[in-house]
C-alpha cells in the first residue's frame, strides 16, 4: 500500500472530467457572471425538490439572510436557533437585525430540541432558524409548534440537499423557504454557492432584487442581446449572485447526484455496522431520511477528543468536528441570549462529537481503515 493509499481525506469535493468541461464551457462563452447556466440551476433544482420557486445564490449564509430581512422583523427581534450550528445560522440573523436566542438540541441526533423550542415560544420568539443537522431532518414537532404560535421558520439545510421529511423533498413547503449549501464540502458543490428553495412568490421576487444590490433587474437582463435597459433600485440588498462559473458545476454535479447519494449511504451503512463493534464511540441516531452529509459519531465521556483526533490524524485520516456550540464563541457569550433551559446537551457534547471522513470518492476499504485506526485510538 503506498502512502497516497493510506490518505483519507475528510472531505474532498468529487470532480469529474465532465465537472470540468461544463466550466470550460462557460468560459469559452465569455459569460462568466450570472446568466443562463444559473438560471439553468435554478429549473433543474425546482423540479427537483417541487419547489415552485429557487433562487441561486452565493452561499446559504445569504439565502438565510434574504429569507430573514423579507420578514421586515422589529430591530432586536428575539429568533431561536439551535446552539449546535455552524456561526453563519446564527450571524445571519444579527445581520437581519435579530438577536440570536440560542437553544439546546437532543442528546442522539444534535438536532433541535422540540421541548427546547416549545419552551422558548412560550417565553417569547418572533422567529425560528432550524437546522437539519448532518442532512437528517428536524422532528416534525417544531413546525407544529411554530406554526401553532404563528412563528416564522426559515430552515437552514445547508447539510440537506437530499433529504426528506413528512412533507417530502425539502422545498421550503410550509416556511418561510429552504436554504442550501454548495460550498466544496458539501454533497453537491458550486466551490462556493446556495440557493433558496420556497413556496412564496413574494419571497422569491424579493430574492432575486436582493442578490443583486436591491436592483430590479439582473446583469443578465440589462446586458444580453435584446436585454431591458430600465432598472431600479428597490431598496438596498447584497451582493450575492451565483455567477454562471459556478453554477455550471453545479448543473453538472447535480447529473450524477442521486449516484452520489447512493454512495454516501452505503458509505455511512458500512461506518454504522463497524461503530456498532469499537467500545467508546457511537455514532448519532440513523435517519432513512437523511441526505448523509455528516458522519458524526459520539466520545463517551472521559475520552480525550484531541488525543483521538491526533492517532487518526498521525495515520493520515482526515477528521472535522461539527460543531463547536455557539455559546462557547466570544461574541455569541456576550451578545446572544441563552433559551429557557438552557444549553446543557449542548454543552455536554461539545467536546464529544467527531465527524469521520465521508464524501462521494471514499471507498469501502478507507472506511474499514478509519474504522481499525478508531478502534485502537479509543482507549
Amino acid at each position: 500500500m503506498s502512502l497516497d493509499d493510506q490518505q483519507v481525506p475528510f472531505s474532498p469535493p468529487s470532480v469529474t472530467e465532465g465537472d470540468i468541461e461544463r466550466v470550460v464551457e462557460v468560459l469559452r462563452s465569455r459569460w462568466l457572471s450570472t446568466g443562463a447556466v444559473s438560471h439553468e440551476l435554478e429549473e433543474r433544482l425546482a423540479e427537483r425538490l417541487g419547489a415552485p420557486f429557487v433562487v441561486a445564490v452565493s452561499s446559504c449564509t445569504a439565502a438565510l439572510e434574504i429569507s430573514l430581512r423579507s420578514l421586515r422583523l422589529p430591530p432586536g427581534a428575539r429568533v431561536g436557533v439551535p446552539a449546535w450550528t455552524f456561526v453563519a445560522s446564527a450571524s445571519s440573523i444579527v445581520h437581519a437585525g435579530g438577536t440570536p436566542v440560542l437553544l439546546d438540541v437532543e442528546p442522539d441526533s444534535l438536532n433541535l430540541s422540540p421541548d427546547a423550542v416549545a419552551s422558548a415560544i412560550d417565553a417569547g420568539l418572533d422567529g425560528l432558524v432550524v437546522v437539519h443537522f448532518a442532512g437528517a431532518p428536524v422532528d416534525e414537532s417544531i413546525h407544529a409548534l411554530a406554526a401553532g404560535a404563528g412563528i416564522p421558520v426559515v430552515e437552514d439545510a445547508a447539510h440537506a440537499l437530499g433529504a426528506t421529511d413528512h412533507r417530502g423533498q425539502m422545498s421550503g413547503a410550509g416556511t418561510v423557504g429552504a436554504c442550501f449549501s454548495f460550498y466544496a464540502t458539501k454533497n453537491l458543490t458550486s466551490a462556493e454557492g446556495g440557493a433558496l428553495a420556497t413556496h412564496d412568490e413574494d419571497l422569491a421576487r424579493f430574492a432575486r432584487s436582493q442578490r443583486l444590490h436591491g436592483l430590479s433587474n439582473d446583469a443578465w437582463d440589462r446586458y444580453r442581446v435584446g436585454g431591458r435597459t430600465d432598472y431600479d433600485m428597490l431598496e438596498p440588498g447584497l451582493k450575492a449572485n451565483l455567477p454562471d462559473l459556478l453554477a455550471a458545476l453545479a448543473c453538472s454535479q447535480l447529473d450524477r447526484f442521486d449516484e452520489m447519494q447512493a454512495q454516501r449511504r452505503a458509505l455511512v451503512e458500512r461506518y454504522r455496522a463497524g461503530l456498532s463493534e469499537i467500545a467508546g464511540i457511537d455514532p448519532l441516531r440513523g435517519d432513512d431520511r437523511s441526505a448523509d452529509h455528516l458522519m458524526v459519531a459520539l466520545l463517551d465521556e472521559g475520552i480525550d477528543r484531541t488525543e483521538v483526533v491526533g492517532c487518526l490524524g498521525a495515520a493520515g485520516i482526515g477528521t472535522g468536528i461539527h460543531f463547536r456550540p455557539l455559546h462557547r464563541f466570544s461574541w455569541f457569550a456576550e451578545h446572544a441570549e441563552i433559551g429557557p433551559g438552557g444549553v446543557p446537551v449542548s454543552e455536554a457534547l461539545a467536546d464529544r462529537a467527531l465527524s469521520l471522513p465521508l464524501h462521494a470518492e471514499l471507498r469501502p476499504g478507507q472506511v474499514d481503515r478509519v474504522l481499525d485506526v478508531l478502534a485502537d485510538a479509543v482507549p
